[in-house]
């Protein structure tokens, strides 16, 4: 591909109940006018969110189209992928979540330029901003964990961003690394058709460590561009407002992504640890919710 051709690049942008915020991502993207295929895809939501995102879209040059499941995370960016290589050819594909907003219009050209550049690259991930402005590279890239890393990610009060992330500096603005976030990224569709794409069996949680360690087997390349610094507007539940089986359920999921994740990339005594770290989430909440109930009826 040369350098650059954006006419060779899809942005996908994956859709569930949260019209608004596609909205908002897509316009921006829109407006940036780069010349790549911008594609919208519904997971199947139940709010009637296609019908209104096929009635916005109709003349423009977004496409919009429907899963005709919710099979994860994974599975409807699959869907998106595979409908911009069959159609226009895709070389590149990016992956944002509707809650990703981007707001430097060059940006993406400079990853899609570095991304290109070597044969070797297979996905780049920007940085993600924090509250004032500043890179987090702790929250944009991390290593491949350990299967003790990975029970530890498991623990309510960790999760995925634990431990000190051990970055290699290709260039300057140019990290290498083994993982990054997978609300944006942009990676090549010959490296993603190499491994097979999202791996389908995970629903939510843990795609990027299944992308990070595939990528490495296959000797593919991961980088972040450290000064491609873009938001995410990521609204976590209030826990005040989840009720206990919300709770339960929240780390049910990733618990059984992280057992999927254990069976196939890791040793199985590691499912011990990991049965160990969702134990302790289940008796901490259910803890939590004793003491909140108690002190309500004083």
């Amino acid at each position: 591909m040369k350098m650059c051709d954006m006419s060779r690049v899809a942005l996908i942008v994956l859709n569930y109940n949260s019209y608004d915020m596609t909205v908002r991502c897509v316009d921006g993207l829109a407006a940036f006018d780069l010349g790549c295929r911008i594609i919208v895809v519904d997971n199947c939501s139940p709010d009637g969110s296609y019908e209104r995102l096929c009635d916005r879209y109709s003349e423009s040059e977004v496409d919009v189209i429907r899963s005709d499941r919710n099979g994860g995370y994974g599975a409807g960016n699959n869907f998106g992928i595979r409908y911009a290589i069959d159609r226009y050819g895709a070389e590149v594909a990016g992956i944002l979540n509707p809650d990703v907003i981007i707001s430097d219009r060059d940006m993406i050209p400079m990853m899609v330029d570095r991304l290109c550049a070597d044969e070797r690259y297979a996905l780049i991930g920007g940085a993600i901003l924090d509250s004032e402005g500043h890179a987090d590279l702790k929250r944009s890239g991390w290593n491949i964990p350990g299967v003790w890393g990975l029970a530890e990610t498991q623990l309510i009060h960790s999760r995925r961003y634990a431990g000190d992330p051990v970055f290699d500096r290709i260039e300057p603005g140019l990290i290498r690394t083994e993982c990054v976030a997978g609300c944006f990224f942009l990676a090549t569709t010959d490296s993603l058709r190499k491994i097979g794409f999202f791996d389908e069996n995970i629903f939510l949680y843990g795609e990027e460590i299944s992308l990070g360690i595939r990528l490495k087997e296959a000797g593919y390349i991961v980088l972040i561009a450290e000064d491609a610094g873009y938001c995410h507007d990521h609204q976590a539940p209030d826990d005040s407002e989840l009720t206990f089986r919300e709770k339960v359920l929240l780390t049910r999921n990733s618990y059984e992504s992280r057992k999927y994740l254990c069976r196939r990339y890791y040793s199985l005594p590691g499912l011990v640890l990991l049965w160990c770290a969702e134990m302790y989430n289940r008796i901490y909440l259910a803890a939590a919710y004793v003491f909140h109930r108690i002190l309500r009826r004083r």
